[in-house]
């Protein structure tokens, strides 16, 4: 009964798991390039795998993606809540777009 309390107790002091989702989004601009980082010299720069990119926004976002759409040609949207929509193609990011513009390619 001791050894089961203890295990109990050890398992209430767990971290949270690490995909949780961030309780509050990191500042970002969307340019000509790809994705800036407000605060830091940090980028998500156009020509970055999927599988680099999508887990670094979903950060920057606080919540991961919220939706995504095949587009023709093999291209790929991937959406989150804030309105920002990141294009891939063959695997790489190559555009954006959100309410307010868009850069390089578009589904």
């Amino acid at each position: 009964m001791r050894a089961l309390v203890a295990v109990l107790l050890l398992a209430a002091c767990a971290p949270a798991a690490p995909n949780s989702p961030r309780s509050e989004p990191i500042s970002y601009t969307l340019d000509a390039g790809g994705v800036q980082l407000s605060d830091r010299a940090q980028r998500i720069d156009f020509g970055r795998t999927d599988h680099s990119t999508i887990p670094a926004m979903t950060k920057l976002v606080g919540r991961g993606p919220t939706a995504t759409r095949d587009c023709a040609g093999g291209v790929q949207q991937v959406e989150w809540s804030d309105g920002t929509a990141l294009v891939f193609a063959a695997g790489e990011f190559r555009g954006w777009t959100n309410a307010t513009g868009s850069a390089g390619l578009s589904c």
